[in-house]
């Protein structure tokens, strides 16, 4: 496909051309790093960095065409072996039409689902999944764990909505591969950013909506407008469907978007089509919403009945979410990917639910990301938990101090207030007896809380779940809470039977 033809397509209109338009493409690239010969370059304007600075190098690894907002040494790029240079008003936002057009607009060829909200949309992704795939339907996933494209091959997820030339190259392999079907997490950020611009949805679905992202979002009305991006794509009522959490405060605004005129449908144990009895491996009262949510995508595209439930019974959990890990022990532990105040709260209350003898809780507060809730999921933590042990999750740049400060505010306390306990920072019992310890290494952290469960407690380590890094400064070092507790428990089990 040559550039004129690709503009053509699009009806994208340049401000400015220079350079030969009969420049042939053969693919399309947004990261200067991935150039290959032939590509066409976006220089794409992100949160941390601007493509404009890796022209050259983008020209270097053979990119045939670039596409730029603003006027530049047009004789510099030329140079550089590039054939042409396109100039339009805004390279984000003509990114994704041009990519979708490019790979031959493959969400057309796919029923696609995509799931927002603050909390849930990994479990919702993968149970539509399920149901899918047990129907027959070879389907495709983006999410926060992984992205699966052909069958059960699975690729890293580097963010959970990939960028629109990831996200339409995927999907015109699922197509070629003969993928029927794709269900997606919409997350926020990618919602804003025009990440799923592009892309033609059949089924919206809306789970909650709580404090998050405000490091990104800066208000809770603008978190909202950006999930409501998602349903703003609904406008015919013979192709698309909505399905929203009615539980939800927000769920009028979110019916509100679009034009979809759909009957909105409110499922408990039994629904319009009939009751349903699902024996779901999954724990948690936080998790029917998940399970409502999938059931409510079924019947929505028409599905049997007894397709559903076999769908949503055969995910006997997602990785991160609720998981136990069990080696013997005589008390729980479950992982979980809880990283906002109402997720950390719901997730304790699930815990609660269970009746423990005790519940240890340990997590932390990622760096650079909003300051706001971490007092907010300390005094949670302290009001639902027996003991709190505060570490790292993620501090990237920031001081871990600095963060663990910001947390124990919520509490009343701050990091010199604390007394040295057996290389952990212990403080004075709470009000309602919890007690509070700090240690910055989350590795000695988990061995603490490990060290001390007993017959009935249940060990809560929250806030990375699925994830296998954790990020000190501008280095992603290998580390998983799953394995690490894992390896502790079998430490400590080895070291019972030695005594």
């Amino acid at each position: 496909m040559t550039l004129a033809e690709l503009l053509e397509k699009t009806g994208v209109t340049p401000t400015s051309i220079y350079g030969d338009l009969d420049a042939l493409i053969t693919g399309v690239q947004d990261d200067s790093r991935e150039v290959c010969q032939g590509d066409l370059f976006f220089s794409r304007v992100g949160s941390k960095t601007d493509g404009h600075l890796y022209l050259t190098e983008a020209c270097n690894r053979g990119a045939v065409a670039v596409v730029i907002d603003r006027e530049t040494d047009k004789d510099q790029i030329l140079g550089y072996g590039c054939k042409a240079a396109v100039v339009v008003n805004s390279t984000n936002s003509v990114l994704p039409v041009l990519a979708a057009t490019f790979f031959g607009h493959p969400s057309r060829s796919l029923f696609v689902v995509g799931v927002t909200g603050t909390n849930g949309k990994t479990t919702t992704t993968n149970l539509v999944r399920s149901i899918f795939e047990e129907m027959g339907y070879r389907t495709g996933l983006f999410s926060t764990v992984c992205f699966i494209v052909n069958g059960d091959e699975k690729l890293e997820a580097y963010r959970t909505t990939p960028e629109s030339v990831v996200a339409q190259r995927l999907m015109a392999k699922m197509v070629r591969s003969g993928t029927k079907a794709l269900v997606m997490e919409a997350a926020s950020q990618g919602l804003e950013e025009g990440r799923c611009d592009g892309l033609d949805f059949n089924v919206a679905v809306f789970a909650n909506l709580t404090r998050d992202h405000l490091d990104f979002h800066e208000t809770m009305e603008a978190y909202k407008k950006s999930k409501g991006k998602l349903f703003a794509k609904m406008v015919d009522p013979n192709r698309h469907r909505k399905v929203v959490n009615i539980d939800d405060p927000n769920a009028p605004y979110f019916i509100d978007q679009g034009n979809a005129d759909v009957p909105l449908t409110k499922v408990w144990v039994s629904t319009p089509k009939g009751a349903l009895e699902i024996n779901s491996g999954m724990l948690g009262r936080y998790n029917i919403y998940n399970i409502l949510a999938a059931v409510a995508v079924g019947i929505a595209v028409g599905l049997k009945l007894e397709d559903i439930v076999s769908g949503i019974e055969a995910v006997k959990g997602v990785a991160g979410r609720f998981e136990l890990i069990d080696e013997g022990q005589p008390f729980a532990v479950i992982v979980d990917y809880a990283h906002t105040p109402d997720a950390l709260c719901r997730l304790l209350d699930a815990v609660r639910e269970l009746e423990p003898r005790r519940v240890i809780t340990v997590f932390g507060c990622g760096g650079e990301r909003d300051r706001g809730k971490r007092p907010l999921m300390t005094k949670i933590a302290a009001d639902k938990s027996d003991v709190v042990i505060l570490t790292s999750d993620n501090p990237r740049n920031e001081d871990p101090s600095t963060i663990l400060d910001d947390m124990l505010a919520g509490v009343g306390y701050t990091m010199q207030e604390s007394s040295p306990h057996g290389g952990n920072k212990i403080y004075p019992k709470l009000p309602n007896g919890c007690t509070l310890l700090v240690n910055e290494d989350r590795r000695v952290a988990l061995q603490a809380a490990i060290a001390m469960g007993k017959e009935g407690d249940i060990i809560v380590v929250a806030g990375k779940g699925h994830e296998t890094y954790q990020i000190e400064g501008d280095t992603k070092k290998l580390f998983d809470d799953r394995v690490e507790c894992r390896e502790l428990l079998r430490a400590e089990a080895s070291r019972e039977r030695d005594r």
